[in-house]
């Protein structure tokens, strides 16, 4: 667990864990804060006095998830090589949201956080980010732009494997082998580009 959420009260860590699980269920923003009370067994009075805002207390859900953005951007600093770096982040980002849920794959991108995305979560996501495009850059042999772009294209894969392996439409272990050779495939289809169009 990240060292944020360890400074969080056990009733803290309830109300984010039941406000996950609504968010989960619904997949939208703004979730029933009378589901929220229920899941954790707390008052709503306890949630406003944690969290004033619902954004607030969705900033708080992501927090819950840094541990994986911190995995992944390990996992991209120090693999041996940049496909082992893009390949093993994958399935590291897919491994945790199948465990804490597939929240990173949605709540990022609801309109409803827009603008009001907590700064250490966004810091940390674009911190993943320009380590896994470095490696992309160097592998791809892209420009910086280029890379970033590539790296925003590759997340999709995971994100929808953890959604579908979440929602139980596909067996997770089966979406694990499908998400990693599909990885495998789509890396190598970047790179055969070089290799028949070689630069200069």
């Amino acid at each position: 667990m990240n060292h944020t959420s360890d400074l969080l009260s056990s009733s803290q860590r309830r109300i984010l864990r039941a406000a996950n699980s609504v968010f989960l269920e619904g997949g939208v923003m703004p979730i029933s804060l009378a589901a929220v009370a229920d899941q954790a067994n707390v008052s709503r009075s306890l949630i406003y006095s944690h969290f004033p805002t619902q954004h607030d207390l969705m900033n708080g859900v992501l927090q819950l998830h840094l541990s994986i953005i911190a995995r992944v951007n390990e996992l991209a600093r120090r693999s041996p090589s940049e496909k082992d770096a893009l390949t093993q982040s994958a399935l590291a980002y897919f491994d945790g949201m199948l465990e804490e849920g597939p929240t990173l794959a949605l709540a990022p991108n609801d309109s409803f956080l827009s603008g009001r995305m907590n700064e250490a979560f966004q810091a940390a996501s674009v911190s993943c980010l320009h380590a896994l495009a470095r490696a992309a850059k160097r592998l791809f042999k892209v420009s910086s732009r280029e890379a970033i772009s590539s790296i925003v294209m590759l997340k999709s894969l995971p994100d929808e494997a953890a959604l579908l392996a979440w929602s139980g439409q596909i067996e997770a272990e089966i979406c694990r082998e499908t998400l990693e050779d599909s990885f495998r495939r789509a890396i190598d289809s970047m790179t055969y580009h070089n290799a028949v169009y070689p630069a200069g």
